[in-house]
């Protein structure tokens, strides 16, 4: 009785740290199989597939039955152990859920059955799994399956993180004890090797996150393995946009059924072991290895291209990107003469959309095809040669190639100075991608950006340094800061380039040395300034780490000024208080002082404005807006810059950018801008697209073009931009704890139609500029997982066709000027298609099938009080 007493007392007394001690207990001599005996196991392993979508009913889903026989074929004193692992009965059931479906007997049939003919082996030592023998080593997905099965009976016998090397790679997992169960938990972030076949770029619009978990049960009956119960959940979703998306669940089962008698163990080496056995074993890793697949999208022929073309009317936008994310697909596959021969038989009305999706392939082959076809030293073929550079602008996947290609280009442009100036923009834009991929080293890449840097020193036309100031502004390298101040305070088109640039650097590049000149330019030390540069220099003063005199001076100097600008300088300080830069606390301490927060400084009267606001805002996405205005005295519109941005997970992207800027046109109402030296009649538009800068677009230059647009009938809205982008192309293949791989693609495409008109009545006093945005857009979200003779797909499928106008229009009619600003949102139709398949034997099955589409209504956003009230005055008495 004494030692029965001696061990209740130990028990209880222990109680408080069972989770370290039982476990111990528990596995004291390690995972064992008895020699001798034949351990018999149900096996069966489950898989889900779902689209993420709160609408979407059930998954498709199918599980593996399989009975497990396991015996000790050797151990030695070191606690290593061989056990030898045969399959049988493999069965699958393609939906779990369904009580009425029937198992499909694997062994039956004749394709795959013989992969599981044979046993195979696994090498444990100290509970962790060294390696896994199998005789059959060309068919991945059974291989892969047997190692997921062999991850069962990997254990460690203590409490505590550690790492493991498992089917997903090398993960940092934690065990715990309870009672008779040992529980290993592992978050997928922590595997070194959690992503495998991944392809993604740095650059595209949209991106694309995993993530996952899983938990494994492990009850014991001593050093022995009851029962086994592990949970899987993976993750693919699309960051700005979480309801589009793939969830993957999986769950392992193993069930001790019997135990009986069985051989006994070998003794001696291991490897004379392996050597006695007749079939021939191939050592592996416990790593599962990647399947190589087939592509998910068709990939068509040439002449299927050509008449697939031919059976089209691109009547929409959302046809048009629909075809473009097909082709841009289809011809990465293609040879260099095979894209030209598309090219050379397509009709002319489709030749946009293939410069477009070959661009996007962005394959040397493609590329070369294109240059190849548009003839780069035609003159003639120039609106083609422009529609090639831009589609290489928004390009997501730049290359060393489109670096040499472009270059060839500007060789070959010198006489055609618009495509010239708009292959250096290009170039920059392309030199920043290839940077952000950190690959900003290469050899090409340096060659690059010297060409770009020694033509601005070379250039002595004001027409030349504005393209490569440009240029720069694109690429946006940090060293080229000092070459950006050499032009600081040339003229005022340029001064205002080299300020916009810097404004697009983070906080740490604008140096001691840039503040310097911005003070000298916005208090003319030096020399005399234009309004609008000045102004952009204080703004550069007050959103970078502002100092507290910077921030004095300019609210000194509000006083000196004239109306319009100290107006829109107070507006810009007020804006900067209700945001959140870290500039607001400089500014909040700042107007502590009273001498400074007073009427007699900030209680300005004008038109000029400077502010900030929301136009949408969910649980997924901020949709924000950022809008400057600055007027003559005289009531004249002299620039206005409207900023739209998106905010998603941390993540700000700045989707455009629109300035517009006039000169001279007081004189054309009859009025004179007091102080100022006569400017000439000028109207004109920059724009930035999603990070790409614009080739700026003249309305007129001078009074008689002004009289010859106005006077004759006219062309329209002037375009800024149009055509088909490549914003998401994502691929990746996931490893799961079964052994099993799921294989994820996002595909996306934006078609794009921006145009923007400016029209003037001399009769009225009243000007209207339209900027106008179409776009298109479609996303697609699919994940199919491998199984041996059976695999299934989920997918879903998002189109939108959202439409945005940004109108102002000012009135000279009356003083102070009246102004209306516009922001209208077009009634979208959103469309969401989500479906799920399974294949068995190359037969596909349509399991669930779901779409729904409603209409957004439009609406106009409210801007601020003061523009609320100037428009309804302003629209009412246009319509009396």
């Amino acid at each position: 009785m004494k030692p029965y007493v001696c061990l209740t007392f130990c028990f209880l007394f222990l109680i408080g740290i069972r989770d370290s001690v039982i476990g111990k207990v528990v596995l004291s001599t390690g995972l064992h199989f008895d020699s001798g005996v034949l351990y018999e196991y149900e096996y069966s392993t489950s898989m889900e597939v779902a689209p993420i979508s709160e609408d979407f009913g059930e998954a498709t889903a199918f599980t593996v039955l399989a009975t497990i026989h396991i015996h000790s074929l050797w151990r030695n004193s070191q606690q290593e152990q061989l056990l030898q692992l045969q399959i049988q009965n493999l069965k699958l059931n393609p939906n779990s859920s369904d009580s009425t479906s029937k198992p499909v007997i694997l062994g039956d049939m004749a394709s795959g059955s013989e992969h599981f003919k044979e046993p195979f082996l696994v090498h444990i030592h100290s509970g962790k799994i060294k390696g896994v023998f199998d005789v059959s080593s060309d068919n991945t997905v059974s291989l892969n399956f047997k190692k997921g099965l062999a991850m069962l009976l990997q254990i460690q016998a203590q409490s505590g993180i550690i790492k493991e090397d498992d089917t997903t790679g090398q993960c940092q997992v934690s065990y715990h004890m309870s009672g008779d169960d040992i529980i290993r938990v592992k978050h997928h972030e922590n595997c070194e090797k959690r992503m495998t076949d991944e392809k993604m770029f740095a650059n595209q619009l949209l991106r694309v996150s995993s993530g996952g978990s899983s938990e494994t049960v492990f009850t014991m009956d001593g050093s022995h393995i009851k029962s086994v119960i592990s949970e899987e959940f993976r993750s693919l979703v699309l960051d700005e946009y979480p309801t589009v998306g793939i969830h993957i669940s999986s769950r392992q089962f193993l069930q001790l059924l019997s135990t009986h008698s069985g051989p006994n163990e070998a003794q001696g080496a291991l490897q004379d072991m392996l050597s006695s056995l007749k079939a021939g074993y191939v050592n592996h890793t416990i790593h599962a290895i990647p399947a190589v697949r087939q592509p998910a999208t068709k990939r068509y022929s040439v002449p299927k291209i050509l008449a697939h073309l031919k059976a089209k009317e691109l009547h929409t936008q959302s046809t048009t990107v629909n075809m473009f994310l097909q082709l841009s697909e289809s011809l990465r596959n293609l040879e260099m003469i095979q894209i030209k021969n598309i090219l050379k038989k397509a009709h002319a009305k489709f030749v946009p959309i293939l410069i477009d999706a070959a661009a996007a392939a962005s394959t040397p082959a493609s590329l070369e095809a294109l240059v190849s076809f548009i003839d780069i030293p035609n003159s003639k073929t120039s609106p083609l040669m422009e529609k090639f550079l831009y589609a290489c602008a928004f390009s997501s996947q730049p290359s060393t190639h489109l670096i040499n290609i472009i270059t060839r280009i500007l060789t070959h442009t010198s006489a055609q100075w618009e495509t010239h100036e708009m292959a250096l923009i290009v170039l920059g834009t392309v030199i920043r991608k290839m940077c952000s991929a950190d690959m900003c080293y290469l050899q090409e890449v340096e060659h690059a950006k010297g060409l770009l840097v020694k033509g601005l020193s070379a250039s002595t036309e004001e027409r030349e340094i504005k393209s490569y100031l440009l240029a720069l502004k694109s690429a946006h390298l940090p060293e080229t800061v000092p070459v950006l101040l050499r032009y600081i305070d040339h003229s005022k088109s340029v001064s205002s380039i080299v300020l916009s640039a810097l404004q697009g650097f983070p906080s740490q590049y604008i140096t001691k040395e840039v503040k310097e000149h911005a003070r000298d330019i916005f208090n003319q030390r030096k020399k005399s300034f234009s309004i609008p540069v000045r102004l952009d220099a204080a703004q550069l003063l007050l959103m970078y780490d502002p100092l507290d005199i910077d921030v004095r001076e300019i609210i000194l100097k509000i006083a000196e000024e004239k109306p319009e600008v100290s107006k829109f300088l107070t507006t810009k300080i007020m804006s900067v208080l209700r945001s959140d830069s870290p500039a607001r606390n400089v500014i909040h301490n700042v107007l502590k002082d009273p001498k400074l927060n007073n009427y007699f400084h900030l209680a300005r009267s004008g038109c000029s404005s400077s502010y900030a606001g929301l136009m949408t805002e969910n649980k997924n996405m901020l949709a924000s807006y950022d809008f400057e205005f600055l007027f003559s005295e005289s009531g004249a519109p002299k620039k206005s810059n409207s900023h739209f941005y998106a905010q998603t997970r941390g993540r700000r992207l700045h989707l455009l950018q629109v300035s517009l800027e006039t000169s001279g046109l007081d004189s054309l109402f009859g009025t004179e801008a007091t102080g100022a030296e006569e400017e000439e009649l000028m109207a004109g538009m920059s724009a930035m697209f999603l990070g790409v800068q614009i080739q700026p677009i003249v309305f007129f230059q001078g009074y008689g073009d002004l009289m010859s647009k106005y006077f004759s009938a006219g062309d329209g809205p002037m375009n800024i931009i149009s055509g088909n982008i490549l914003i998401l192309d994502h691929r990746q293949s996931l490893i799961l704890q079964s052994g099993l791989q799921a294989h994820g693609v996002f595909h996306g495409g934006l078609s794009v139609d921006a145009s923007a008109d400016l029209a003037f009545s001399l009769f009225t006093q009243e000007s209207k500029t339209s900027v106008n945005n179409k776009f298109s857009l479609i996303v697609s979200a699919k994940a199919e997982v491998d199984a041996p003779l059976i695999s299934t797909t989920a997918e879903t499928v998002v189109k939108m066709d959202p439409s945005v106008r940004f109108v102002t229009t000012v009135s000279f009619y009356d003083t102070p000027v009246q102004y209306c600003l516009q922001l209208i949102r077009e009634p979208l139709l959103y469309r969401e298609s989500v479906s799920t398949r399974v294949n068995i034997q190359n037969r596909t099955e349509l399991v669930q099938r779901h779409k729904q589409k409603w209409t957004l209504s439009g609406e106009e956003t409210a801007l601020n009080r003061e523009n609320s009230k100037m428009c309804r005055n302003l629209l009412n008495s246009n319509s009396k």
